[in-house]
């Protein structure tokens, strides 16, 4: 008998990739996700306005913070995010600076560098939701997720410098069910509703497949839809109030105005309110003029002046107008709406109080380089900012006192200017606007958006005059009743109810940031003793079946 040779093992060879080749793979999926998210969300707002998309358009982002290895990957992920989101949104800040420096292309440099610093809100919430995820589950989490985001955007909107431009709720501004439920919370009520549905389908993609993985997803469209029950309650309901008929211009001025224009502006201003005028019976009892509508200063200028006070007189109406008002004495200038009343009262007037930096005035001016004010012409002074909210004030023989709360312009997307003036007794809102600066439609619509949720946290109706559009006016749960068309010389008139009360929103501000900051508090102190590491999803590399580790 023959003695066989033994079979040779097979030999196993351990492969391994090159450190800087597994760590790519890792880091490339999850910037996939945060940029795939950063699409979805930018054609949820205007101009696609496919605003079902901002239901599970953040999904992805969830994905790749919370499965990234270290904190600075999600911390760079988010950035991501914020940078691909808000540079797609607002590319209209390139076209305005470029055509505020005659077409130079340096002006892209400021579209540029505002997304730089602004994306880093989003990388501030990325490095949150990646410690969060660590030490919360299931529902705990995807709720602990959505109060973060909330107590992001919130403070997107703090100090001068900020721009919260584009926030989550605004995509919804068509889907007025949902957004009823402002009146109690605020814009940010809607962000969270939007990023607990998020929350809990990204939370269904990590587990599908597995026995009840879809069942959080179930749990927060039913909150969802409680909250559209309560919106559609709302909608259903009689609006009340004292009827006023308020006509809403739209001049179509000229951004760089010339002196031979002034004289053709004044003629413009006088046609388009005896058209107004003469379009209804009754006419209407108040005519509301955009910012800027105003030559030179409506105050100061006398031919100006002399015009808005005879119209007042002839119709029979209060004429709010925006305008540069200097001041005689220190030569200081405001961004005003001013109040002429046809009983010929001294003007009453409200300034703007919140300015757009490097538009109305330069942060830091006298520290900044010289080649800066050289490159981007920065204007020789600051425009001063207003003090108070000044509701304006005037008696209708129809309706009564009529209490205006004007905001101007960027103090839309700041959702506690129109409250306070809400709060100092304001029956009718009021928003005058410049838009023509955007040189893009979707900027206008975007623009738009966040006065539709001031009209309904506020339950108050709005009088919107841009220079150039979007000029509508709306109701007090968000539906635009006349709309005005954009880039021509135009007006809408319809009767706006005078409405008293406040809501809960009203009264209490942003108590609701506030309970998610304190459940944010709550969460992580029980969740204080988990372990550093998620176990259900990280980007962590996995032993292959060479002995290899990816």
């Amino acid at each position: 008998m023959t003695q066989t040779e033994p079979l040779p093992k097979k030999e196993i060879v351990a492969t391994r990739q090159p450190a800087s080749t597994a760590r790519e793979e890792r880091r490339l999926p999850g910037l996939r996700l945060a940029v795939l998210a950063g699409v979805l969300l930018w054609l949820a707002c205007p101009p696609v306005t496919a605003w079902p998309l901002a239901w599970i358009a953040l999904a992805p982002l969830i994905l790749s913070v919370t499965r990234a290895q270290r904190l600075r990957q999600a911390l760079w992920r988010g950035y991501v995010f914020g940078w691909v989101y808000l540079g797609m949104v607002w590319y209209w800040i390139g076209l305005t600076i470029v055509a505020w420096l005659d077409g130079s292309p340096i002006g892209w440099a400021a579209w540029f560098g505002l997304t730089l610093l602004m994306a880093g809100f989003y990388a501030a919430w990325g490095g949150a939701a990646w410690w969060l995820a660590r030490r919360t589950t299931g529902g705990g989490r995807i709720v602990a997720l959505a109060a973060a985001w909330v107590i992001m955007e919130w403070a997107r909107s703090l100090g001068t410098l900020s721009m919260p431009w584009a926030q989550l709720s605004y995509t919804q501004y068509h889907f007025l069910p949902v957004l009823q439920v402002a009146d109690l919370t605020g814009a940010y009520g809607v962000s969270f509703l939007l990023m607990l549905v998020n929350g809990a389908v990204a939370e269904w993609w990590s587990r599908r497949g597995q026995p009840g993985s879809a069942r959080r997803v179930w749990g927060s469209l039913a909150v969802a839809a409680l909250a559209c029950v309560y919106g559609l309650a709302r909608l259903a309901q009689p609006e009340g109030g004292r009827p006023l008929s308020v006509a809403a211009m739209q001049p179509n001025f000229r951004l760089h105005e010339t002196r031979q224009d002034l004289f053709r502006d004044l003629q413009t201003l006088d046609d388009l309110t005896r058209r107004a005028y003469a379009a209804i019976d009754p006419p209407p009892a108040l005519y509301v003029w955009s910012e800027s509508a105003a030559p030179v200063d409506a105050l100061n200028y006398l031919p100006t002046r002399n015009t808005l006070t005879r119209l007042a007189q002839v119709y029979h109406a209060p004429l709010l107008v925006g305008s540069r008002v200097e001041d005689p004495q220190t030569g200081a200038e405001s961004n005003a709406s001013v109040l002429f009343c046809p009983d010929g009262a001294a003007p009453a007037r409200y300034n703007k109080r919140h300015l757009v930096p490097f538009g109305e005035f330069i942060p830091f001016r006298h520290a900044l380089p010289a080649f800066l004010d050289s490159t981007f012409h920065f204007f020789d002074t600051d425009v001063m900012p207003g003090e108070g909210a000044a509701v304006l004030r005037f008696t209708d023989p129809h309706a009564g006192t009529v209490a205006l709360g004007p905001f101007i312009c960027y103090e839309a997307v700041y959702p506690h200017f129109a409250r306070e003036m809400t709060r100092a007794g304001a029956n009718l809102l009021v928003t005058q606007s410049n838009d023509g600066w955007f040189h893009s439609e979707a900027a206008m619509e975007q623009h738009l958006a966040a006065v539709v949720l001031r009209a309904i946290e506020n339950r108050r109706n709005i009088a919107r005059s841009t220079l150039t559009g979007v000029t509508c006016l709306l109701d007090s749960r968000g539906r635009v009743l006349a709309r005005a068309p954009i880039n021509t010389p135009a007006f809408v008139v319809h009767a706006l109810q005078l409405q008293e009360g406040q809501t809960l929103y009203a009264r209490l501000g942003d108590w609701f940031v506030a309970l998610c900051g304190l459940g944010l508090i709550v969460l992580a102190w029980r969740g204080k003793g988990r372990p550093g590491r998620r176990a259900d999803a990280p980007d962590s590399p996995k032993p292959s079946q060479t002995g290899a580790s990816a």
